[in-house]
């Protein structure tokens, strides 16, 4: 497929879109992907150096991206995510504190239990979906209990949080996505709604009580500002994670070197999941800002109120900052990948993401020692913003 002629929609592109992110690297300007938004389209940056330069430029909007600005939003539009300063700022300080790497520290045992109660299930069975068996609902639990979403409804969580996601990633919603995305919103917030309420009058430590007496005692976020926060929390600690989880052990089964090194030295985990989110990154292209002006980005001129992305997944494998980056290695050192951003928008779940995928994979090489695929073939989410899969066959 010629980087002139690339199509994200086509197949060959969602089972392996590194050659064409090759060819784009290699282009002298930025490719121009046409779009039906007003704007016409956007320019996909996929150098490294670029896409850094992109995800700190100040003068790059994420809230100019309502068409037309004078729309009415939905709650999950007045979230941090669509946000610039000083409302992003706002917003990212309240939620920050739930995500610090002191508080993660302290979920991890229960991340442990929670992936060792998901492996006896699919121990048991001897085959399972490792993605909807394992990945989804350790994602979707932990979230949950950190937000304070009863058991009884955290099974709701995945469905919303995917249905959601396939909607972000504009080049490829139809308008049957669209719809099921606008009906995931209207649940998820007449569901966080009615939460809300519960906690106003029945306080708990958890993160959504936090955030009602953020609204409520301090007047420091709307209350549509509060159903987006709670909407994009519940984003950003299930769909990195899950795909994390996901192409982490897939990568490793695929990589029986680096597996053998890693069973050897559990230690190296750490540095395994960095490699992962490298190689294999759950976000592969940074969510589109408009130009506020003419800037220059690299050896090219973007105009103002032009559209433009940062493709992650493409920077994640530039040669000028990763040698042999084609090649996985848990060993590599240093290894500054951008899977989670970087600038003000920086994965606010990344700790958490790192920490289970770290214990995850961890008690699954672990406890599931025979662990081997059932499909050599990958089964890619149609999604080309996050990289991930819909099912992977494992036999214990």
């Amino acid at each position: 497929m010629a980087a002139a002629n690339i199509d994200l929609n086509s197949y060959e592109f969602l089972m392996d879109p590194y050659g064409i992110y090759q060819e784009l690297r290699e282009r002298p300007e930025p490719y121009w992907l046409p779009n039906q938004s007003r704007r016409g389209g956007a320019w996909l940056f996929t150098r490294y150096d670029d896409v850094v330069t992109i995800l700190k430029e100040a003068r790059l909007s994420r809230s100019l991206l309502r068409e037309p600005p004078d729309q009415p939003t939905t709650p999950f539009e007045r979230s941090m995510l669509y946000q610039d300063p000083p409302a992003h700022t706002r917003l990212r300080g309240l939620a920050s504190k739930a995500f610090a790497s002191s508080r993660i520290k302290e979920h991890e045992p229960r991340i442990a239990a929670i992936a060792i109660e998901l492996i006896g299930r699919i121990e048991k069975r001897g085959s399972a979906d490792f993605v909807a068996d394992f990945a989804v609902p350790l994602s979707s639990t932990v979230i949950a209990e950190m937000l304070g979403v009863p058991p009884s409804d955290q099974v709701l969580f995945g469905a919303w949080s995917q249905r959601v996601a396939t909607h972000i990633d504009s080049v490829r919603a139809s308008s049957e996505i669209a719809a099921a995305a606008t009906l995931a919103f209207q649940e998820l917030s007449e569901y966080f709604g009615r939460l809300i309420g519960a906690r106003r009058k029945h306080p708990q430590d958890d993160l959504i009580s936090a955030l009602v007496t953020a609204r409520d005692q301090h007047d420091q976020l709307s209350e549509d500002e509060l159903l987006g926060s709670c909407m994009l929390l519940l984003m950003a600690g299930t769909e990195t994670t899950i795909r994390l989880v996901g192409n982490g052990l897939l990568t490793l089964l695929r990589s029986p070197v680096q597996l053998a090194q890693l069973r050897k030295d559990a230690a190296l985990m750490a540095s395994a999941v960095e490699e992962i989110l490298r190689f294999e990154s759950p976000v592969q292209r940074a969510g589109f800002r408009v130009a506020r002006e003419r800037i220059e980005i690299g050896a090219a001129t973007v105009e103002g109120g032009q559209m433009i992305t940062a493709v992650i997944g493409a920077a994640n494998r530039d040669a000028t900052h990763f040698p042999d980056p084609e090649r996985f290695d848990v060993r590599r050192d240093p290894n500054r990948h951008l899977a989670f951003g970087s600038g003000i928008h920086f994965c606010l779940g990344a700790v958490l993401a790192r920490a289970e995928g770290r214990i995850g994979l961890s008690e699954v090489l672990r406890r599931l020692p025979d662990i081997c695929l059932l499909d050599e073939l990958p089964d890619w989410s149609p999604n080309t913003m996050f990289r991930g899969l819909k099912s992977m066959p494992v036999r214990m």
